[in-house]
């Protein structure tokens, strides 16, 4: 074989490799990008199942504290979502949890988890989840575990239903001592919006 031939053929190689490299990085682009696309729509979807009365839902930071601030039509806060993880039985469960400004729990979900199929993975049921629902504090607790506690376990799953009951409370807990549920939506304004409001004011004393 002529050295132009061998030189040919791992050109050749070369170029197709190249290229199939590159089409498998756009195709990879393409899909991560409707990938995070949907995430995003089924989010906004379990927000507005959470807080029917919602008008906007805002990404907040307050005190290391992030989470989606819930707010009606005059811009108050109404309500606060958050996403939190904890170790259940198979690994990491994410929760999301809504809960209005007196603290009480308006909806949770089970958005990851790798607990055992027929057990564990019960806690993604509305059987489990919706006892949640209009409690707060030590009522959020298993009854096994807390004499206020009024969730009952998945059967023959406590490690996964005691991760998500111990992971909502410690969060509620959390934004209690922070007491940003009653905070006035001034406070988590965007610094744009902020400074309009702010301008508005001075006007309106200097008239």
């Amino acid at each position: 074989m002529k050295k132009t031939e061998i030189f040919t053929g791992i050109t050749v190689m070369f170029t197709v490799a190249l290229l199939s490299g590159y089409l498998l990085a756009q195709v990879f682009k393409i899909t991560r990008v409707q990938i995070e696309k949907q995430k995003k729509i089924e989010a906004e979807r379990l927000n507005k199942e959470m807080f029917p009365e919602g008008v906007n839902f805002v990404e907040t930071e307050q005190q290391g504290l992030s989470y989606i601030s819930v707010l009606d039509a005059k811009k108050n806060q109404i309500g606060m979502i958050f996403e939190i993880s904890r170790s259940g039985y198979g690994g990491p469960i994410v929760i999301k949890v809504g809960i209005d400004n007196n603290l009480q729990v308006k909806g949770v979900r089970i958005l990851e988890h790798n607990e055992t199929p027929g057990l564990g993975a019960k806690i993604t049921d509305n059987k489990f989840l919706n006892q949640f629902i209009g409690k707060t504090g030590n009522e959020l607790s298993l009854r096994k575990y807390h004499s206020e506690g009024t969730i009952d376990a998945v059967t023959g799953a406590t490690i996964s239903s005691k991760a998500v009951t111990e992971g909502i409370v410690e969060m509620i807990e959390k934004v209690r001592s922070l007491n940003i549920a009653s905070s006035p939506y001034s406070n988590i304004l965007p610094e744009e919006e902020k400074n309009k409001k702010m301008g508005k004011s001075q006007k309106g004393e200097n008239n």
